[in-house]
């Protein structure tokens, strides 16, 4: 064995950390796949993608909330993971977190800022898909994994959301072999026992997370077969189930798109016309205690407390995920107002970002929807106006508009009030500011 030389020696000890580094490197380089997964947090593991593969998207923000589920919640491991639901929380990120802790309602969260919140282990069973059915295969749940994005059916999600779910779903296709055409949203696999409106089983039990609204493109599911299409159904196919009629107005785009805009337009309020009825609105949820009714005379009513179906009147507005008795005095007050727990969306609906939308804030600062950045720092006590002209001075509004009902005073010292509510307007300060409705 050849002997170093002394005037190398120092050389060779300073090389040594050098190589060690080097050596560790290609290590983990060479790690089977089942070691990188601990790159992963735990929980989203998944094997390298093939060199053809686009890279996975930067790892999101990703909270652990497993510990808030019940002591009573008994973890089960589902018979197969088969599929990925994808659901919308019709609600906000608070009130979403406390519903899916409750009973392990999903797997995991998507917050609109992108950050993921673990609800419960993959490989365990969550009861997020109901009534469901794929293929003639039932209970949907024990087969699928359930991912809820913070948002509604009829609302756009946020770009960071699309992209943490896009990440998410390639970690977990990798895991399970889960293909494009086997990650469903949640209207396409739940279904309906008949009602008053539907006398089969049915498509359409469900909307979230919008057919017109989710973008299957934006999650990276851009497989090109033809199961990967929202207008493919191999149980409407087969007769196990009747159509969604969404799905028809879905198919009207590809020949016609200016009705197909208009027919979106008229599916996307909350308010009963002719054909937009209360099913069409609240799916099977129109009869529960927690879906509200506010009539145009002002009565409301809950979900549960309607009996002929036939007599509500065009115009009655309809409210999902109203439990709590204070969502709906915010929701159906002359005025109505956001409190802790309720947002923009929940009062306005799809108007809550229009110009003639009116938010007054505790402080007395006027914004329409257009001006609003911050969505999430909506102070409690702002009152909402919906489909609202421009405030203008007291002296300068018509003596009939004035004494239209629906019409809103706002008196110096952010006192808010209807104008059926002031018997005698000339008693109103001169600093008061008007807003008529449309």
């Amino acid at each position: 064995m050849a002997l170093i030389p002394k005037k190398n020696s120092s050389l060779v000890l300073v090389r040594a950390p050098v190589w060690l580094i080097c050596l560790a490197l290609l290590w983990s380089v060479a790690l089977e796949p089942e070691d990188l997964e601990a790159a992963v947090p735990a929980e989203l593991a998944a094997t390298p993608a093939a060199p053809a593969t686009p890279a996975t998207p930067a790892t999101p923000k990703i909270v652990d909330i497993q510990n808030r589920l019940p002591r009573s919640f008994k973890k089960r491991l589902r018979r197969s993971s088969r599929f990925i639901v994808i659901h919308s929380t019709e609600s906000g990120l608070r009130s979403a977190l406390n519903t899916v802790s409750r009973r392990g309602y999903s797997n995991y969260l998507v917050a609109r800022d992108g950050t993921i919140y673990r609800i419960l282990d993959k490989k365990y069973l969550s009861h997020h898909a109901g009534l469901s059915m794929w293929n003639g295969l039932t209970n949907i749940s024990n087969h699928s994994v359930g991912i809820e994005l913070v948002g509604y059916h009829n609302d756009p999600f946020s770009a960071s959301q699309y992209d943490a779910l896009k990440w998410l779903i390639e970690v977990l296709q990798r895991v399970y072999k889960i293909p494009d055409y086997h990650v469903l949203e949640h209207y396409r696999v739940a279904y309906g026992r008949p009602n008053r409106w539907v006398k089969r089983l049915h498509r359409g039990r469900k909307k979230d997370p919008g057919v017109f609204n989710f973008s299957r493109a934006r999650a990276g599911l851009t497989s090109k077969d033809p199961r990967n299409s929202i207008l493919y159904d191999p149980d409407v196919k087969a007769g196990r189930l009747i159509r969604d009629p969404d799905i028809d107005i879905a198919r009207v785009r590809l020949v016609d798109r200016g009705r197909y805009d208009e027919e979106v337009a008229q599916l996307s309020e909350n308010v009963i016309t002719r054909r937009n009825t209360a099913w069409r609105i609240a799916r099977g949820h129109y009869d529960e205690a927690s879906t509200v009714y506010h009539f145009p005379n002002g009565t409301v009513m809950r979900g549960n407390q309607i009996r002929n179906w036939d007599r509500i009147p065009v115009g009655t507005k309809v409210y999902l995920n109203r439990n709590r008795t204070e969502d709906v005095q915010a929701v159906t007050a002359a005025v109505p107002v956001i409190i802790q727990g309720t947002t923009a969306f929940d009062i306005a609906g799809t108007a809550y970002r229009r110009s003639d939308t009116y938010y007054i804030f505790p402080t007395g600062t006027i914004k329409h929807g257009r001006q609003v950045r911050r969505w999430d720092r909506i102070p409690p006590g702002t009152r909402v106006l919906v489909r609202y002209n421009a405030p203008v001075a007291l002296a300068s509004a018509g003596r009939q508009a004035v004494r239209r009902n629906d019409t809103v005073f706002l008196v110096p010292q952010n006192e808010v009030v209807v104008a059926a509510n002031v018997p005698d307007t000339s008693r109103l300060d001169s600093g008061t500011l008007v807003f008529t409705r449309k």
